[in-house]
């Protein structure tokens, strides 16, 4: 995972290769009070499936383990799943900075446009932190 910002057209620089995430730096530190966006592409036509490939098949209840660089795992647990047009993409939610601690895994989905050379929709996985044994790591 490496912080990201703007890229030239406004929107979330995700890293070129599809096997890093990045986070973005407007948005939560994950854990913190808001929305913690961390993006990657779902996959690329020279490395394959990106790290965020499998978004599509996680389900509510299910759980998303982050580690930090010191070690630290934090669990969350999915409470939802939505794909939106691009254009429709929640900009408000994702952008987020009050309230309780929410984390935005957001990557691309739907048709995907060989002229645009891009696909059609986001998948946006919605987790809330776990508590208790074995759950998001707080200090």
């Amino acid at each position: 995972v490496e912080p990201v910002g703007l890229d030239a057209a406004g929107d979330v620089a995700i890293p070129a290769s599809p096997a890093v995430v990045g986070w973005d730096r407007r948005t939560a530190v994950p854990g913190e009070p808001g929305t913690a966006v961390l993006a990657a592409h779902v996959d690329s036509r020279t490395e394959g499936l990106g790290a965020f490939a499998g978004l599509v098949e996680l389900a509510v209840g299910d759980r998303v383990v982050l580690t930090d660089a010191g070690g630290r795992a934090a669990a969350w647990r999915v409470v939802g799943r939505v794909s939106v047009a691009k254009e429709e993409l929640p900009v408000g939610r994702l952008s987020a900075l009050h309230g309780p601690p929410v984390l935005a895994l957001v990557t691309c989905g739907g048709a995907f446009d060989p002229v645009a050379r891009r696909y059609a929709e986001n998948v946006i996985v919605w987790a809330v932190p776990v508590d208790g044994p074995g759950g998001a790591a707080r200090s």
